[in-house]
């Protein structure tokens, strides 16, 4: 039974993370397209590459998964929510360390990318929550009666 959890949070979890990763990419671009262009021109090592960032993508949306299974018996309907914010929050104050380093300036296009990507957060937290949750509803379905 806790295999089946585990792998079914994963599942979810790289659900989550597709989803945030094509928002945030869209989102990116719509919103500042030579921001990720400026931070590789100042970088002092080459860079990782899109497969670096779809991997980690998917793996912040496994940890987004596993926080909701974490709350959600507290937090009920709101559980969702609050893990999304609670992504954007890491992932921004995460970002917000290239600003400190110098790499990029804090500037007003930053605001509305913000914006955008707790948007995305929220949005891939409730994708990922609400296959977890039914996931977990038929795994219990199929539960033999005792």
């Amino acid at each position: 039974m806790k295999d089946n959890n585990l792998i079914r949070l994963v599942l979810c979890g790289c659900v989550a993370g597709v989803v945030w990763h094509l928002l945030s990419v869209a989102f990116l671009s719509i919103v500042a397209p030579d921001l990720t262009a400026s931070l590789e021109r100042a970088a002092p090592h080459q860079a990782l590459g899109g497969l670096f960032f779809y991997v980690i993508d998917l793996a912040m949306g496994t940890w987004a998964v596993w926080l909701y299974s974490a709350i959600a018996p507290r937090y009920g309907k709101g559980a969702p929510a609050i893990t999304g914010i609670a992504w954007w929050i890491l992932k921004t104050l995460q970002s917000a360390k290239f600003a400190g380093l110098g790499f990029i300036a804090l500037s007003p296009v930053l605001l509305p990318l913000g914006v955008a990507t707790l948007l995305a957060a929220v949005l891939a937290s409730f994708v990922g929550a609400g296959l977890y949750r039914k996931a977990s509803e038929s795994s219990l379905q199929n539960l033999p009666a005792t």
